[in-house]
């Protein structure tokens, strides 16, 4: 920071104390512990008192605090958007205002609390009643604008941020936000009460302190590329609402935040009403400028899908992502359509695919070698089942991170190998010598696939016995249970068994209700899952849950598949350290053949582009963002009132509509 930056900190405090205000240019951390607001209690006739603390304070901070607060950050590149832009480009700000949106969603829930551990929120609830010191663009691959937060300043070192709040934030309630409940924020959520995703997410977060009412520091164990970027990720909940009370109990009907909407009414497990607050504090603010256009949002719930695709048709409901090739292709379409009630809309993206597999859980001993687990894998026919059964809508996985340019392609670099050398007895040989590619592809067909995956099988110690595979050495049959939420997938999973069967693995599979399912992989408690590892433009702290060993036992972690390995450990370690973004993305690619090669999943298949179907009355931005998931443009919709009764007018009268 330069001299005159370091003299403006220190006249800053001095005029805070002198007009009983917070100083403005120390909005340098995030969300910290209890800090008393001593500035503000100090009468200004102790000047000289003041003046000598300040310059000693102006010269302690002058080496590490940024030269200017910011309006939002970008990870490697400038950000978008100026200070005081109009609205974001994927934004219409001739949106109309008004009318209820109805949604369906599966399943269930029993909870009002969406950030503690047991238990299920509804769709919505975090995003619509809760809210964060920033707000990620959808149209650049890592940038975070001031929302709660007006102020963003990150010190020149990178190990701390300071943000200052906007002084008409408000709770639902009416009362101020503060830097006390951020700092209480962060304290509740990353206590044992809550779900471990925010532990491991904030696990280089040494310390929040609240330097006076709306100023809030975030420092940090380690210097880190992203931590400054995600620091203001984190909900901020009312203190006075939340604190002293069983954060995994006692709020289980009850959902306080400063967001747009307001949970109106509910009957658990059925549906929910979300109702757009008139006194909501952010109405005006440029970053909200064109969305929240819905007076009330109403989701419903339902237990089967061919059930709530029904509903649809009927009117029951207003749009829905359709993530099924054959309902898209078969199901999709006809009278409803037709007549024009109902639209069918495929919005490409660009997100980063991640990865979608059958996901062994490592915790089981039969799936400990990595030979069963390749074997395993080879029993899936993408190709035949991209054909015969998904309509060649989708795309194979052939990486952790498909559809970007973190995908690993060829040999690894020199620079990949820097970080794979020291780890070379520990991960396969194909790691440094094979390119990632679709699993089996180098077998004409299937029925090589399968005498490769028993060669496989035989070199790990197991045999056919009586039409059994069995381990040779204790005579313990392959038996295990693919376990669903979704009755539909059990065609899709189907055709996987019955090649598996057919090398005399006695693999079954069962479908359960959906609050069993979650509880199912809350516990880790599971043989084998569908689970989707979905990954962002930049990965960063969110892979040590996915991946890392810390997470491995923790109840409630995205380590599903129960992961520990010292390579795959220091490659999220080199992930979440990497400064640079050539540095990331070294270390993904670095990452992405490790899991690959040690076959952790079956890998499945993914689509480019949203498969949407709406309601005749919805309207939508002509421009669509980047990287962004249905839900979250959805709130930039908004009800054409033309539309809409022209759209009523049509059901009653059971006639098309006029166009």
């Amino acid at each position: 920071m330069s001299w005159s930056s370091g003299l403006y900190a220190v006249l800053s405090i001095v005029s805070a104390a002198f007009l009983q205000q917070p100083p403005r240019s120390l909005s340098l951390w995030r969300r910290a512990p209890d800090a008393g607001v001593w500035l503000r209690r100090n009468p200004p006739h102790r000047w000289v008192t003041l003046l000598g603390l300040a310059l000693v304070t102006g010269l302690w901070l002058s080496p590490v605090l940024a030269s200017e607060p910011q309006h939002g950050l970008a990870l490697g590149a400038p950000v978008k958007y100026p200070r005081g832009f109009a609205h974001y480009d994927y934004a219409d700000p001739q949106a109309v205002s008004g009318g209820v949106l109805t949604l369906g969603s599966p399943g269930s829930f029993d909870k009002l609390n969406p950030f503690s551990l047991k238990g299920r929120a509804p769709m919505l609830l975090s995003s619509l009643v809760f809210e964060t010191l920033t707000e990620r663009s959808l149209d650049e691959p890592f940038a975070e604008y001031g929302l709660l937060a007006e102020s963003i300043q990150v010190a020149d070192d990178d190990m701390s941020v300071v943000y200052r709040l906007r002084a008409n934030a408000r709770f639902a309630d009416g009362r101020p936000v503060t830097a006390e409940d951020v700092v209480f924020s962060y304290t509740v959520l990353r206590s044992e009460a809550a779900v471990p995703t925010y532990r491991a997410y904030y696990r280089d977060v040494a310390r929040v302190e609240a330097i006076d009412r709306l100023t809030v520091r975030v420092t940090f164990v380690r210097a880190n590329r992203e931590l400054k970027m995600i620091a203001g990720q984190i909900p901020i909940l009312p203190k006075h609402v939340y604190d002293g009370k069983d954060f995994g109990k006692d709020f289980l009907q009850q959902a306080v935040g400063s967001g747009p909407y307001t949970v109106q009414t509910f009957e658990f497990g059925k549906r929910i009403r979300y109702q757009r607050n008139p006194d909501y504090w952010g109405k005006t603010l440029n970053l909200n400028v064109g969305k929240y256009n819905f007076e009330a949002i109403v989701v419903k719930f339902y237990r089967d899908a061919t059930v709530m695709l029904e509903a649809l048709k009927a009117g029951e409901f207003d749009f829905l992502e359709i993530n099924s090739s054959k309902k898209w292709a078969k199901d999709v379409g006809g009278e409803k359509w037709d007549r024009g009630y109902l639209l069918k809309e495929l919005l490409p993206h660009r997100n980063t695919a991640g990865m979608q597999g059958f996901s062994f859980n490592l915790r089981r001993p039969i799936f400990q070698q990595r030979e069963v687990r390749h074997a395993l894998a080879l029993g899936l026919d993408f190709a035949w089942m991209n054909s015969a059964l998904f309509y060649n809508q989708y795309t194979a996985n052939v990486s952790f991170f498909d559809n970007s340019e973190l995908a690993a392609t060829g040999l690894p670099t020199p620079e990949e190998l820097a970080l794979l050398e020291p780890w070379r007895p520990h991960v396969p040989p194909a790691v440094f010598t094979t390119p990632l590619q679709g699993l089996g592809t180098q077998y004409p067909d299937q029925r090589q696939r399968l005498r490769a995956a028993q060669q496989l099988f035989k070199s790990a110690g197991w045999e056919v016995r009586d039409g059994v595979l069995t381990e040779s050495t204790t005579g313990r049959p392959m038996q295990f249970t693919l376990t669903l939420d979704q009755p539909d997938f059990q065609r899709i999973a189907e055709p996987y068994l019955n090649n598996l069967h057919k090398l005399g693995v006695q693999a079954t599979m069962k479908v359960v209700d959906d609050a069993i399912y979650e509880r199912l992989l809350r516990t880790h408690d599971f043989d084998m899952v569908v689970a989707v590892f979905p990954q962002s433009q930049s990965p960063g702290n969110e892979q040590v849950d996915f991946w890392h060993s810390e997470a491995a036992d923790q109840e409630g972690s995205n380590n599903l598949l129960g992961i520990k390995h010292p390579a795959v450990d220091a490659l999220v370690e080199a992930i979440v350290t990497a400064d640079t973004r050539p540095q990331l993305l070294t270390a993904v690619h670095a990452l992405d053949r490790v899991l690959w090669h040690e076959h952790y999943v079956v890998p499945q298949w993914f689509i480019a582009s949203h498969r949407l179907v709406y309601g005749h009355k919805l309207a939508r931005p002509t421009t669509l963002p980047l990287y962004y998931e249905p839900l979250s443009f959805l709130l930039y919709w908004w009800i054409d009132p033309t539309r809409e009764r022209a759209l009523a007018e049509a059901r009653a009268a059971n006639r098309p509509l006029i166009r």
